[in-house]
């Protein structure tokens, strides 16, 4: 984390003497908004806005992945937990048991279960 941050501040440190170095005046219109702001400002400014806008969809995208992966492996224990049961069965029918036996496994899902 330290190193983001100081990627950050070095990043605000070339953008500050970016915008002192180019302080010429341009007009900026908008729809029926105008104003004259200084080059360097308008630039740093957007440059920005375009980093936290990437930064909201990486999020986004990032929060898509990990609900796919909750999913995955929400299936993923159902079908271990079916293949734990089936296999006891099975190891008891071999062995002439008739009742089901409850496996570690299935002990530590049930524990674990939000």
């Amino acid at each position: 984390m330290k190193s983001y941050a100081l990627a950050v501040a070095l990043a605000m440190l070339a953008a500050a003497g970016y915008a002192f170095q180019n302080d010429g005046q341009i007009t900026v219109r908008l729809l029926l908004w105008s104003r004259d702001v200084p080059q360097g400002l308008w630039e740093v400014l957007l440059f920005s806005a375009g980093g936290v806008l990437m930064w909201l969809i990486a999020l986004a995208a990032q929060m898509e992945m990990k609900g796919s992966h909750r999913k995955a492996l929400k299936e993923l224990r159902e079908r271990v937990e079916t293949l734990e049961k089936e296999r006891q069965s099975l190891l008891a029918a071999l062995a002439g048991e008739p009742r089901p036996v409850v496996t570690e496994t299935e002990a530590l899902w049930d524990q674990q279960e939000p």
